[in-house]
């Protein structure tokens, strides 16, 4: 059974609107998206993203482990050392200080306007 063409043009836009919000978000948040390596202890690594210009990454508790500093590196391939500021395992969330300043940033939204 074949859906009516109005119904497929409607598919259509709704996965172009899609696209194009994921691609809005990957170039604006792509930049301050960082790999996170752990330095000492056991070997690991994930994904974190910068949320100031002096450096404080969020990431999740799983990827830090129980370290106590970490590589932070960034998409231009410039790598800095980093210390664990605070950790949960509850929410497997991590908090780290990356040495350096940053320009790019992810900034965190307001759940208030969320809808």
């Amino acid at each position: 059974m074949s859906l009516p063409a109005q119904q497929l043009q409607f598919d259509d836009a709704l996965l172009d609107d899609y696209s194009a919000t994921v691609a809005d978000a990957v170039d604006r948040i792509g930049p301050a998206v960082c790999r996170i390596e752990r330095i000492g202890g056991t070997g690991g690594q994930g994904s974190g993203f910068v949320i100031t210009p002096d450096g404080l990454v969020v990431t999740n508790f799983h990827v830090v482990g129980d370290a106590r500093t970490v590589r932070v590196t960034m998409p231009d391939g410039v790598s800095r050392e980093g210390r664990v500021l605070g950790r949960d395992p509850d929410t497997d969330i991590a908090l780290v200080r990356a040495d350096g300043s940053f320009a790019d940033i992810a900034p965190l939204g307001d759940s208030k306007r969320l809808r």
